[in-house]
């Protein structure tokens, strides 16, 4: 296993000298670049192996190209707008459906719990690195109607869609918990499950399993702890939200490919791919539907306790509404200069 940020380079050496490995994981816009480059073989025999029909058509987007698929995501995971549902229940509020809701909503749940004039609970938290922070920018311009780069690839950092972006988060941080930049993935879960903030942004399903393992065990479930369907913004009339989805990607050159295909086939086939999921069952979405409405997957016990995460991750996908780190249009996995 290797760290994402040394995972290209390594596979970018690899190629160079003439040895790269039979299969890898990758970032979707990874595969576009390197399929583009004539470096990747086609993984048709493992599609109509799977059906082609059972698979999500969003999962089939991110690796089809032309008529061939050299991209196969591993499993999917959306981003989540994860919120405390006793305090949103209490004061009475609803899933946001617009910026100025969620802004409302953020408002309504940043309190002073004990009576001594600071703040205990505040309305929102998200991760301040620089990946979330490129997610989030992401998610907020698809929901806004914007778009990062016009036609000739231009940025369009001062357009309106943008600004309002900005004015957004500007309104949102009177809502986080002070040092809020300097968090990380799991800084801001243990926001949530800390009982320090409300609602959390950037949530993904593998946080599930953090709340199960450190919040008050009363509170380790979704009458505590659940997702609403992420809020658009004023120039935008459709939620947005981010996935992991790194696909499979299989190497011209590499000595075994016959024998990744076959593998590849044995990994997807029900029985050893819910094996897989139930590693991260509420994070590992299956992009196969036939996984996703057997029984076996349905009856695991964290699936049935986090179901409504996972229902929500499933609207996204149905509906188009998700997509990967940076890309607002499908056509921006082949022709946006941060490839």
């Amino acid at each position: 296993a290797l760290a994402w940020g040394d995972l290209e380079g390594k596979i970018m050496a690899a190629l160079a000298a003439g040895s790269p490995p039979e299969l890898s994981h990758g970032q979707p816009i990874t595969c576009a670049a390197l399929q583009a480059k004539g470096l990747l073989l086609p993984l048709d025999d493992v599609v109509k192996h799977i059906g082609e029909d059972n698979i999500w058509d969003q999962i089939k987007k991110v690796g089809k190209f032309g008529d061939h698929y050299y991209g196969l995501v591993h499993a999917a995971g959306t981003s989540l707008l994860v919120y405390r549902k006793d305090l949103a229940k209490k004061k009475g509020l609803k899933n946001p459906k617009t910026w100025k809701d969620l802004l409302h909503n953020a408002k309504e749940l940043t309190m002073d719990t004990n009576g001594d004039g600071k703040i205990d609970i505040y309305g929102l938290t998200i991760p301040g690195n620089n990946l979330f922070i490129n997610i989030l920018l992401g998610e907020l311009t698809k929901a806004n109607g914007g778009i990062l780069f016009d036609d000739q690839n231009r940025p369009q950092f001062t357009a309106k869609s943008m600004i309002e972006i900005l004015e957004f988060l500007k309104e949102l941080t009177k809502y986080m918990p002070p040092g809020w930049e300097g968090h990380g993935y799991r800084e801001t879960f243990a926001n949530m499950y800390g009982e320090k903030a409300a609602m959390m942004y950037q949530g993904y399903g593998r946080g599930a399993s953090l709340i199960e393992q450190y919040a008050p065990k009363h509170m380790a479930n979704t009458d505590y702890f659940d997702v609403w369907v992420k809020p658009h913004g004023p120039s935008g009339t459709k939620p947005a939200a981010q996935v992991d989805e790194e696909p499979w990607m299989l190497f011209k050159g590499s000595k075994h490919p016959k024998e990744a295909i076959e593998f590849l086939k044995f990994f997807y086939q029900d029985d050893n791919y819910l094996e897989y999921i139930q590693t991260v069952p509420i994070h590992f979405f299956p992009v196969t539907k036939s996984l996703r409405r057997s029984k076996a997957y349905q009856e695991t016990p964290m699936i049935k306790r986090w179901k409504g995460w996972l229902d929500v991750q499933e609207h996204y996908l149905e509906n188009d509404l998700v997509k990967p780190t940076l890309v607002i249009d499908w056509k921006d996995m082949a022709n946006k200069p941060y490839l």
